[in-house]
């Protein structure tokens, strides 16, 4: 006897609601994150509950989270699971947040730079030599200082 599918969603009704293509959600089904509930005629039908995790899935993008992280948070069966990958992302994220303050001094400094073109800067011109010797962006930036 086939299943009732009277409540599940197309993949079309998913997309829509999700605002994610379909193409996506076969690519999220894929990888295991987003299963079908059941198959009818040889396609895929989706309970309610399929809404939220795409939203999860969404979320966790939104923040930075890669397929493959997504997939080890929503199938970690351990809570220290899923905290040991939110751990490593803050980490991820407080070394892009530096990164990212060290290039936001270096330009700053290029717009104020006495000489009018930034590219003719003596300090961007040591950073960049730093960094053909194989320094940092902030070890060259420190240095240049």
């Amino acid at each position: 006897m086939p299943a009732d599918t009277t409540n599940l969603l197309s993949i079309g009704e998913l997309a829509e609601r999700t605002g994610v293509a379909t193409t996506a959600l076969r690519y999220y089904d894929e990888l295991g994150l987003v299963r079908p509930a059941a198959r009818a005629s040889g396609r895929r039908r989706y309970a309610p509950a399929a809404v939220t995790e795409v939203d999860t899935i969404l979320f966790f993008r939104e923040v930075g989270f890669s397929l493959a992280e997504i997939g080890t948070l929503l199938a970690g069966e351990l809570k220290r699971t899923r905290q040991a990958v939110i751990d490593r992302k803050l980490a991820e994220l407080d070394e892009q947040r530096h990164r990212i303050d060290v290039a936001r001094t270096a330009l700053e400094h290029g717009l104020k730079c006495p000489s009018d073109d930034p590219l003719q800067c003596p300090r961007f011109r040591s950073i960049i030599e730093g960094r053909r010797r194989g320094l940092s962006l902030e070890e060259s930036h420190e240095q240049a200082h």
